[in-house]
């Protein structure tokens, strides 16, 4: 929608709001509630996406596991042409994710305690949306 004023002109625009779906057919986190050192078991369903990442709730901090143009340095968890073909992907007390923040750099996923929410897309970075679950990793 554009809006025009003898003095100025502006455009306005409509975003849509990307939409993550919580579906277990599509995607599942196994456990739910995680002791710290442990891991997590995600089901994959057929046409889950080729991308894959994690964001730690309370750091907003966003891990990329699989993405399509990784940066340099990134030690991806496997090629997002892999990740599109498995059904099943185990995030480990070593697994890392490349930060993207100000700090960027590969760091083990489940680090801290508390609530993570796992992303699968075919682009991530895009409106398209995805899956999404979610768990909590607690000490003992």
């Amino acid at each position: 929608m554009f809006v025009f004023n003898s003095a100025f002109s502006e455009e306005v625009e409509d975003v849509p709001e990307t939409i993550w779906l919580e579906n277990e057919a599509v995607l599942k986190c196994s456990p739910k509630i995680v002791n710290f050192g442990g891991e997590v078991v995600l089901t994959l369903g057929s046409n889950h996406g080729s991308e894959l990442a994690i964001y730690r709730e309370s750091e907003e901090l966003w891990l990329f596991l699989v993405v399509g143009s990784s940066p340099e340095g990134m030690n991806s968890l496997m090629s997002p042409k892999e990740f599109a073909s498995v059904s099943t992907v185990t995030i480990g007390a070593t697994t890392t994710g490349y930060r993207w923040d100000v700090v960027v750099g590969n760091e083990v996923v489940f680090r801290k305690t508390g609530k993570y929410t796992v992303y699968v897309s075919e682009n991530l970075e895009s409106e398209y949306g995805g899956y999404k679950c979610e768990l909590l990793v607690k000490n003992h």
